[in-house]
């Protein structure tokens, strides 16, 4: 009796230690548990398995959008990247985060590290907590990270493989950016434009019976189907590998956040306005147009809006050199040159004014179901962000917050003599 009530009460300890909170950074997910244990030669490896936890493991909590990390009181010293929490002490910023704790304490604290980290970091007064952005994360906290997990030998192996892939390919590869899931529609979709391009190959089907026609579509209002049947034929092998490529890469997180049914009206409605772009604007309307481009071109505008932190590894041509590129970088000069290109290119065989409207519907589309989501998770965790309690857009929390961050330092700057 005395050991059931045992095993009962530290059952209800870990309960009530266990985050219910959603992210106070992004306000798109509730935090995840992450569990770290030490391996024989020292390192910290994640566990997969939370329900074979050796009586060493440590249990941080971190948001799979954004990359932040809880860590309760003295558990960032336990990984031993840094010590921080004697130094914490002296270097209260005296402002407030714009932040919730995640455990409900209230707003949290600004502090500076500055031999350690050129940006602030929070830290709730009462249970000194600390949160951390997923940058100060890579900083502070290398260990909590897969990538930081790796043996150095493996990293390297790993690296040479995706070098050599980059220069027969030049396509971008994700990094440290999981998703949380199966995402099914995406390997439907994908599936399904397989399946269509070999009918098409063995001419069960022909694909300019279904392509999009910007000039006949123009003339005659009924071809206008075509603006949805042109996204599931392809030109060639390569023209559908690398829309396949796209689609995995940045569909997987995107879809994950939309929902699926929301993810399915994130494809279509991009197709549709990249399609009916393409039939106001392209001055070569003669030529067919197909594939799934504007389509993904919309998933692409929606990753931007939700992981522009998140990184990808790019080989830059000529030179062969690898390196990390934020997705707003990546994506920015993608969407710049498709801009250009539709201006001054007289290449009829790329449908640049598909892409453009693709991803204008994704970017349009995209605040509306974060939104959605942000609601969504606060309703669900005990603790929501401070986005919710003082009804702002994160953005805003954030944009406030750096503002705060400049202020300080130009008064610190007029101050000096």
């Amino acid at each position: 009796m005395g050991e059931a009530s045992e095993q009962q009460r530290q059952r209800t300890a870990g309960e009530a230690r266990r985050l219910s909170a959603q992210c106070p950074a992004c306000s798109l997910h509730e935090l995840v548990p992450v569990y770290l244990h030490r391996d024989e030669r020292g390192r910290w490896r994640q566990l997969k398995d939370p329900d074979a936890l050796p009586d060493d493991a440590l249990e941080l909590d971190a948001c799979p959008v954004c990359f932040g990390i809880w860590f309760d009181q003295g558990e960032l010293d336990t990984l031993g990247d840094a010590e921080v929490d004697p130094a914490l002490l002296k270097t209260l910023l005296g402002r407030s985060a714009h932040r919730m704790c995640p455990r409900g304490h209230g707003f949290m604290n600004e502090h500076a590290l500055p031999g350690l980290i050129r940006t602030p970091i929070d830290r709730c007064p009462r249970c000194r907590g600390l949160w951390l952005d997923g940058d100060e994360r890579h900083a502070l906290a290398t260990s909590s990270t897969r990538e930081g997990q790796e043996d150095r030998s493996m990293k390297i192996a790993k690296r040479g493989f995706i070098w050599a892939a980059q220069i027969l390919t030049q396509l971008p590869v994700e990094v440290e950016n999981p998703a949380r899931g199966t995402p099914w529609v995406v390997y439907l979709f994908g599936g399904a434009l397989l399946v269509l391009y070999q009918l098409s190959v063995f001419g069960v089907l022909y694909a300019r019976d279904w392509a999009l026609l910007g000039a006949a579509a123009r003339a005659d209002p009924r071809l206008l189907y075509t603006a949805l049947t042109h996204v599931w034929f392809h030109a060639d092998v390569a023209h559908l590998l690398v829309n396949l490529y796209f689609l995995y890469v940045f569909g997987d997180n995107v879809e994950h956040l939309f929902g699926r049914l929301r993810f399915v009206a994130l494809l279509l409605g991009a197709a549709l306005s990249g399609a009916l772009l393409q039939v106001l604007l392209a001055r070569q309307g003669g030529a067919p147009v197909i594939g799934a481009s504007g389509a993904i071109a919309g998933v692409i505008a929606a990753y931007l809006w939700l992981f522009p932190r998140a990184r990808l590894l790019q080989t830059v041509p000529f030179i062969f050199i690898q390196i990390k590129i934020p997705a707003w970088v990546y994506v920015g000069v993608w969407i710049g040159c498709q801009l250009v290109m539709a201006v001054i290119s007289s290449e009829a065989n790329f449908a640049w004014y598909a892409h453009i409207g693709g991803f204008m519907f994704g970017a349009a589309l995209t605040p509306v179901v974060v939104r959605w989501r942000q609601r969504r998770v606060a309703e669900q965790v005990r603790v929501p962000s401070a986005a919710f309690f003082l009804n702002k857009p994160p953005e805003l929390v954030r944009r406030a917050r750096a503002q705060d961050r400049r202020e300080r330092e130009r008064r610190s700057k007029s101050s000096s003599p």
